[in-house]
């Protein structure tokens, strides 16, 4: 186990461990405040407070909020240099640089929760569990970036999402630019590309052109949940013209499909001028995701194995399918005949790749928690379709069919719009979703 495994392991185990200590603290000051055990209960179960008592709170929610995006942009900054081809320049970014920032943003992370939050016991216990099932299943597969995602969501609480969007283009826009500017400078991976079946796909700076176009996907999606329903047609325009670049530089078809239905669906969002829809309509639109899983899981059914490569697969519409899709299906196929089924995952080999999000979950971290992302993602594109929030809608539909093409989903640098999860992951009511909890 290496220094980022023991780091995360114990960071795991320390969040747990100290959010059961300011409930207890919670408990105490709560019974002491009222007089006995039955109004305290009803006063943390209903009321909003900071952990560990009231003082500073002012000061506290506004530091939490810093914390934030402090660990943010580290996170952002972490993944866009220091993950690029820039590590093979200059072995230390991840050597040494990346360790040290890695524990500051976990302890940024670890404050805000703690520190720069307000709760109710009804909130707290619904994020607290949803935590204590992915750090279950986390010491099973063993990603970092799901423990990391993870904690994300549990921080965000609080942050208006507007500021954690300016915070993340204002790191991540210019990060991308240096590592561009190196990169044709000829300082950074020169001249770099990669080869699939005889064509050649630039990399722009990165290790694989898919990275490149996940993080420009990413950044995209931020700047939609930034302008939301201020976005005008050019910047629509814009936003499909990121798409064919995608397509025809680095050929990252994943990203570049994504963007391209991002670009469509922002159109319609556009036209429905932040008009919500009822019960039934909310629930089409959250159907999406139970619709996709099963394609997801059930498709690769069908697959009739004609020759030893992974692609050499039959009927010849599954077969063209599979092609347009770069072999998700046969590797979700050969997964099947590979991997047992465990409650709470386990770590997957190197092959087959499994970059079906919904596959690779149920077999890396288990039913349990493939049934909850799916809880999750419902109620979120239900919840925001009910209040007319298009754009966001729009942001976790294109992130769904990413999802199906990239398990980058995990990475918050290619999927933002997981923030959008945070009014489901906290119970809270639909009204307070909107940045995605407070102002």
């Amino acid at each position: 186990m290496n220094t980022e495994d023991l780091l995360l392991f114990g960071f795991a185990n320390g969040l747990l461990l100290a959010l059961f200590a300011a409930a207890a603290v919670d408990f105490g000051l709560a019974w002491r405040r009222s007089g006995g055990p039955v109004p305290a209960l009803r006063f943390l179960w209903h009321e909003e407070h900071l952990l560990f008592g009231s003082w500073g709170e002012s000061r506290r929610l506004r530091f939490g909020q810093y914390a934030f995006c402090l660990g943010l942009v580290l996170y952002e900054f972490t993944v866009v240099f220091c993950n690029s081809m820039a590590r093979e320049q200059w072995p230390w970014l991840q050597a040494q640089l990346s360790p040290v920032l890695d524990t500051v943003m976990y302890l940024a992370f670890f404050a805000k929760i703690l520190l720069g939050t307000r709760y109710n016991w009804r909130s707290l216990g619904v994020a607290g569990a949803l935590y204590f099932i992915a750090r279950w299943v986390y010491f099973n597969g063993q990603n970092i970036w799901f423990l990391g995602l993870a904690v994300v969501l549990l921080a965000a609480k609080d942050v208006p999402l507007r500021r954690a969007m300016k915070a993340f283009l204002g790191c991540g826009v210019p990060t991308l630019a240096l590592v561009e500017i190196l990169h044709f400078a000829g300082i950074v991976a020169p001249g770099a590309t990669s080869e699939r079946d005889g064509s050649f796909r630039l990399m722009f700076g990165y290790g694989h052109p898919n990275t490149f176009g996940g993080i420009v996907f990413g950044l995209v999606l931020a700047w939609v949940l930034l302008r939301r329903a201020k976005l005008c047609w050019l910047e629509i325009a814009a936003v499909a013209a990121v798409g064919v670049f995608l397509q025809i530089g680095p050929a990252s078809r994943s990203a570049a499909l994504c963007t391209l239905l991002l670009a469509v669906l922002l159109a319609g969002a556009r036209l429905a001028k932040s008009r919500p829809v009822g019960k039934l309509g909310a629930s089409l639109v959250a159907a999406l995701v139970p619709l996709e899983v099963g394609v997801s899981l059930i498709l690769p059914l069908f697959v009739v194995k004609i020759g030893p490569w992974a692609n050499e697969i039959g009927p010849a519409w599954l077969k063209r399918l599979d092609d347009l899709l770069t072999c998700r299906i046969s590797l979700s196929w050969a997964a099947y005949r590979m991997y047992d089924i465990k409650i709470a995952g386990q770590m997957l080999m190197d092959w087959p790749v499994l970059d079906n999000i919904f596959v690779y979950l149920l077999y890396q971290f288990g039913p349990v928690m493939l049934a909850l992302v799916v809880i999750l993602l419902m109620a979120a594109l239900y919840g925001h379709a009910r209040c007319g929030r298009w754009q966001e809608v729009a942001c976790l539909i294109a992130v769904l069919l990413y999802g199906y093409m990239e398990t980058q989903v995990l990475h918050i640098t290619s999927d933002p719009a997981a923030l959008l999860l945070c009014g489901a992951i906290f119970a809270l009511p639909r009204a307070r979703w909107d940045t995605p909890t407070n102002t």
